[in-house]
């Protein structure tokens, strides 16, 4: 979830950056390269791939700042979508558009005392939510990961899928409709609640193709 104050904080170090402080670029780079990395890790396995996709948004932003006349409403959003272009460029260019990675492997992000105290039944569930969404196209499970995971709304959605509000709003009911259609309503209901950026359990991977 974003917070206003790093979302405005963000704008700031942007805009001080646009002026030449290179320190906030480097406040930027520092503050982002890492969720950057996690995120396109959830498209390939290509680690190296994902690293050097990471380096070239960064890269880019710095070497076309003068064609920036104001930071990005929301940053974090819009490095997100330079880098999700950027990877699928690089599927493009490779022909590896079709070669997604079709299955979706989960890591819920615990603290110690909750790696220790995991139980059999928290293992199951990881297993079921997986099972879930599995069943999904690619599409279904991005648009799932970015509205119940990242808890984005629909303007931050259509701006990484590519689409409009209206896409945008049928995808996610199509996919949570099929969801139901297959499992049922309290299969479905389970799934929500453990993907909710409210629960503690929070998901920390997801390949989305």
């Amino acid at each position: 979830m974003y917070n206003d104050e790093l979302i405005e904080s963000s704008k700031i170090k942007w805009q001080s950056f646009l002026k030449g402080d290179d320190d906030a670029y480097a406040w930027l780079y520092s503050r982002y390269v890492q969720q950057l990395y996690q995120y396109g890790c959830r498209f390939t396995t290509d680690t190296e791939m994902v690293k050097d996709c990471v380096q070239d948004v960064f890269v880019n932003v710095y070497r076309q700042k003068d064609r920036y006349s104001s930071p990005p409403d929301n940053v974090k959003i819009y490095l997100m979508s330079s880098l999700r272009n950027s990877i699928f460029n690089v599927f493009n260019k490779g022909n590896l558009h079709d070669t997604y990675i079709s299955n979706i492997n989960y890591e819920f992000d615990l603290s110690v005392e909750e790696k220790l105290i995991e139980t059999e039944d928290e293992t199951s569930q990881k297993h079921t939510v997986a099972h879930l969404l599995n069943t999904l196209s690619p599409r279904q499970r991005e648009i799932i990961y970015y509205r119940f995971f990242e808890g984005l709304d629909y303007s931050a959605i259509c701006e990484l899928m590519g689409l409009n509000y209206q896409s945008a709003y049928n995808l996610l009911q199509r996919s949570l409709s099929r969801l139901r259609e297959m499992y049922g309503i309290l299969p479905f209901f389970f799934l929500i609640f453990c993907l909710s950026v409210d629960n503690k359990k929070v998901i920390k991977k997801i390949h989305l193709h």
